[in-house]
């Protein structure tokens, strides 16, 4: 059996991939903005999500603000 957090982290990734394939960008910055831990593959889907909308700029910003504390991440960019 998974264990809960990682559940809630997976069901967190589907949702925003979900929202994101839908263009439903109010309901991904809702979901995005409840999730405590925001790890790189919630800021993957994240800017995969503004990337289909077009909005370059706000996805570049997310990438800039995670690799001030983190490696970059090649997934990010993919």
């Amino acid at each position: 059996e998974m264990p809960n957090n990682l559940r809630d982290h997976v069901s967190q990734i589907c949702v925003l991939n979900a929202c994101s394939h839908a263009g439903l960008l109010h309901e991904a910055r809702t979901i995005f903005n409840e999730i405590s831990l925001k790890t790189e593959l919630i800021i993957t889907t994240m800017v995969d999500c503004l990337s289909r909308l077009f909005m370059f700029d706000e996805a570049q910003k997310l990438i800039e603000d995670y690799e001030k504390t983190n490696t970059p991440s090649i997934v990010m960019y993919s």
